[in-house]
């Protein structure tokens, strides 16, 4: 049966924590930091082929315009690292948090600050690690405040060999919000618990309205719906079906991204766990032999 590759979410607030100088931090990491090797390792051996890394723009950017050697280096590294154990890499250049000082000077919501900064910031990403990356999702999904303009710099930075994702809030599809000139694929958010048939609707919805690709960018529990480990793999398991019959259906959908990868402590996990063990509810996300 035709399906979708499986791909895998490692998120800032999920493997390094919230940096101190962001707007959200700081936050406890997962001690992805120093285990990286491994977790990557456990991921790809779970069948999983693609992963979303997201490059902290905080510790990337700790002033503004100047990129952290250290943390170049690092995030250098575990993308090489991936894509030697053959997991094609993703990268994300903002999925929650911002620089403080970025988030200082009004964000997104103030059009001088976001016009000067944000540019720039994918510039430099683009040159220091486009050669390591197998596709850009640059948002989870665009900002509220500002969700036009961002994009429109982000891809005339990005555009080139490696995919383009535009990922979007569901809400906002419309023909005319997904034309298909500025972007490779379409990603959606979606979260697990919103049922099949809502899930079935999106990815038409946006495969119509951008005449293309449509790639789950962030494919996540709603705590309030699904909010036990039997609860979660039933619903991901409902999930992967509804993909599944879309594809049949004739919607291309190339890679889901599971997120989290790895779950903070004490909460249902939708692929590894804390202690990096597989979850009942990601043996329903892995494909099967």
């Amino acid at each position: 049966m035709t399906t979708f590759l499986r791909g895998a979410a490692l998120t800032t607030a999920t493997t390094l924590g919230h940096a101190d100088n962001s707007d959200l931090g700081p936050t406890e990491g997962s001690g992805f930091y120093r285990a990286w090797p491994e977790d990557l390792a456990a991921i790809q051996e779970l069948g999983v082929t693609d992963v979303r890394i997201t490059l902290d723009w905080a510790r990337l950017q700790p002033k503004p315009g100047m990129l952290d050697d250290d943390w170049s280096e690092w995030f250098e590294h575990l993308l090489a690292a991936a894509d030697a154990i053959g997991l094609r890499a993703w990268a994300t250049l903002l999925d929650a948090s911002t620089p403080r000082w970025f988030d200082n000077d009004g964000g997104f919501a103030d059009d001088a600050n976001f016009e000067r900064w944000w540019p720039r910031w994918v510039g430099a990403a683009a040159d220091r690690f486009g050669d390591h990356v197998g596709g850009w999702i640059p948002f989870v999904a665009l900002p509220s405040a500002a969700w036009q303009q961002p994009w429109a710099d982000t891809w005339n930075a990005l555009r080139g060999d490696a995919p383009v994702v535009r990922s979007v809030d569901p809400t906002l599809i419309e023909p005319a919000s997904l034309s298909a000139d500025q972007q490779n694929a379409t990603g959606l958010v979606t979260r697990i618990g919103d049922g099949p048939e809502h899930l079935g609707q999106l990815l038409r919805d946006a495969a119509e309205a951008a005449d293309g690709p449509v790639i789950v960018s962030s494919l996540r529990d709603d705590a309030d719906a699904t909010s036990t480990d039997d609860l979660l793999t039933e619903s991901i398991a409902s999930a992967v079906a509804t993909i599944d019959e879309a594809i049949v259906d004739g919607v291309d959908v190339p890679v889901v991204f599971i997120d989290p990868a790895i779950a903070p402590p004490r909460t249902a996990a939708p692929l590894l766990d804390a202690d990096r063990q597989l979850s009942a509810a990601g043996s329903a996300f892995v494909p099967t032999s």
